[in-house]
């Protein structure tokens, strides 16, 4: 599976919604996935992934998205820069959360997702706080 950086964030407090109907049920697919077996091998990326497959800003594999200031490329290279980990990389999702339970903040991911048109609904902070009160061996 092929993840980027910030979409790391995104799924821990992913609640079925988002762009279009198509978007919500492979985005849903990817996350059960996950939920069900964190020993699935992921490949940690700063460009379009599994999740984008679906998304209307990708196109042709590109997302429109990643070409100015505050792009979501820059919010991908902050989540890995923060996580220790750098692009391309490869590694087994239960030490990715494990990761994220370490070393994320609420305060970081304030500012990482500063110009996110989802975090006014705080379900990914939700999602961090959900991950550290949990046992690693969930």
């Amino acid at each position: 599976m092929i993840i980027r950086g910030h979409h790391l964030l995104c799924m821990l407090g992913f609640k079925g919604l988002g762009y279009n109907e198509e978007f919500i049920k492979n985005m849903d697919k990817i996350v059960k996935k996950l939920k069900n077996d964190d020993d699935v091998l992921i490949k940690l990326v700063d460009s379009v992934d599994n999740i984008c497959e679906k998304c209307p800003h990708n196109f042709f594999g590109v997302c429109k998205n990643e070409h100015h200031k505050d792009s979501i490329r820059e919010m991908d290279n902050a989540v890995l820069n923060i996580l220790n980990i750098k692009s391309g990389t490869s590694m087994k999702y239960h030490d990715i959360k494990a990761r994220i339970k370490l070393l994320m903040t609420e305060e970081a991911m304030d500012d990482i997702c500063c110009n996110c048109t989802w975090r006014e609904y705080g379900y990914c902070i939700d999602g961090l706080k959900k991950l550290n009160k949990s046992s690693m061996f969930y």
